[in-house]
């Protein structure tokens, strides 16, 4: 056991156990997974890190080493024999001079157990908490950077358990965006969670919607020509460093679409995400000390982003269980001061609708849609990312210890600058739970504008 550092004097961190979760022996020896061109443009994206908080009161430290962690290790190991990539390392191939996920046989992803003294109800409640609390329940993990790109392994996914005791406990992961998408590591934690509640497999197999298709030849690329596009352009960028993360996530995020107009009625999703963008938009009047009018500035631009799944949208469409990159992403801008005037609702509505009806018309493959991905140049003051969905299902996630008490995604957080967008924790069928991570004084301004436009709203 060790003593883990923490910038707060009051919280004690203690390591338990360090361990290496492998697959029990497959029949396959080695694998290896090329990266498509819904992978590459995801390797300069930090990596994704859900946080999973379980209610357990009654919970100490005998219980949590003799029955919790073998339990969370050995349902681990039965479920990565279906998800064994997840095991691999992302490596350089030189025969094809690109990345690739990598699996030889005793490839393990580490398990680190830990005792925190921190307060775990102040943690996993729907509270203005500060995002520095969480550092200490996230699993470390190796990243890519410019020194060991072409060399070194970079481990595809790190697990974090952490004991709260008489409280509950904390569930961390961290996975490489380059390896899987959203979508694939719920379905990913969903079948291990029916491993550990049931003790066996056999679910994976029988349900055919948490069994992962991992055949990477269904995402079509003639001669790899996109792929190779992608990567010699990703990597001019990462030679030269003339682009930020920021940038990078405007140059593959720059998209447009036309309006559907079968369906004229926004989704719960197109208006959760103008009724957030209208109210993100209102922040710096309400923030800034000296901020000028809206009228003060008529082009000032205002954006909100979000990812959507091609699963189904390619041509023709892949398994909806196909575990790696499938997703796209959307950028959609407007006037600042068309979005927070008193149509702003009407406007954002709108243009949210076009942008995701749009969705439906893009030709992933063909030759015309590759000038989309170029970065735009536009001056864009806002610039909000939603992230997670309420598809995903996180809070149905029960290993044995029932539903999880709250959901937090914590990577976007470090910029200071995120969304969130997960099923309602609270059971409530079809309602949408909403995270925002922003300075403080700017999450107060949000609540109390997003509380007082809902009340004009039902008015």
């Amino acid at each position: 056991m060790s003593l883990m550092e923490s910038s707060n004097q009051e919280l004690k961190v203690m390591v338990l156990e360090k361990s290496q979760v492998a697959p029990p022996p497959l029949l396959l020896t080695e694998a290896s997974f090329p990266l498509t061109y819904f992978d590459l443009p995801l390797l300069l994206i930090a990596p994704p890190e859900k946080l999973i908080f379980y209610k357990l009161p009654n919970v100490d430290i005998s219980h949590f080493m003799d029955s919790i962690l073998p339990q969370i290790k050995h349902s681990l190991s039965l479920t990565l024999q279906h998800f064994y990539p997840l095991a691999g390392n992302l490596i350089w191939s030189p025969e094809l001079n690109l990345p690739v996920i990598s699996y030889v046989d005793g490839d393990s992803i580490p398990l680190t157990a830990v005792e925190s003294s921190a307060n775990f109800n102040h943690l996993s409640s729907y509270n203005t908490r500060d995002a520095k609390d969480f550092q200490h329940l996230i699993p470390q993990l190796t990243t890519l950077d410019n020194s060991n790109s072409s060399n070194k392994p970079v481990s595809s996914c790190a697990m974090q358990i952490t004991l709260f005791p008489g409280s509950g406990i904390c569930l961390g992961i961290i996975n490489l965006h380059s390896i899987v998408d959203g979508r694939a590591v719920a379905m990913f934690l969903k079948s291990w969670a029916s491993v550990s509640r049931l003790e066996n497999t056999s679910l994976i197999s029988r349900d055919h919607s948490i069994t992962p298709h991992l055949d990477r030849s269904v995402i079509k690329d003639v001669d790899n020509r996109l792929r190779k596009q992608y990567w010699q352009r990703l990597a001019e960028f990462i030679r030269s460093k003339s682009m930020s993360e920021e940038d990078w996530k405007l140059y593959w995020a720059s998209m447009a679409g036309r309006p559907n107009k079968d369906k004229p009625y926004p989704s719960r999703f197109e208006l959760a995400c103008a009724y957030v963008w209208i109210n993100i938009a209102k922040i710096p009047n309400q923030t800034t000390k000296n901020s000028s009018s809206v009228d003060d500035d008529d082009d000032e631009m205002s954006a909100i982003s979000f990812v959507a799944d091609y699963r189904a949208r390619l041509d023709p469409p892949i398994p909806p269980t196909y575990f790696g990159n499938c997703i796209w992403g959307i950028k959609i801008s407007a006037k600042r001061r068309d979005i927070v005037s008193e149509d702003g609702i009407t406007v954002a509505v709108n243009t949210v609708m076009r942008e995701v009806r749009g969705l439906r018309d893009l030709d992933m493959n063909h030759e015309a849609r590759l000038d989309r991905l170029l970065l735009s140049g536009n001056s864009l003051s806002r610039f909000d990312g939603i992230s997670g969905s309420t598809q995903f299902g996180f809070y149905e996630l029960d290993f044995g210890w029932g539903r999880p008490e709250k959901i937090e995604l914590m990577s976007k957080a470090r910029s200071m600058n995120s969304i969130t967008f997960f099923d309602c924790g609270n059971g409530d069928d079809g309602g949408i739970e909403i995270g925002l991570v922003r300075d403080i004084n700017e999450v107060d301004a949000f609540a109390l504008s997003f509380n007082n436009g809902l009340k004009d709203l039902i008015d």
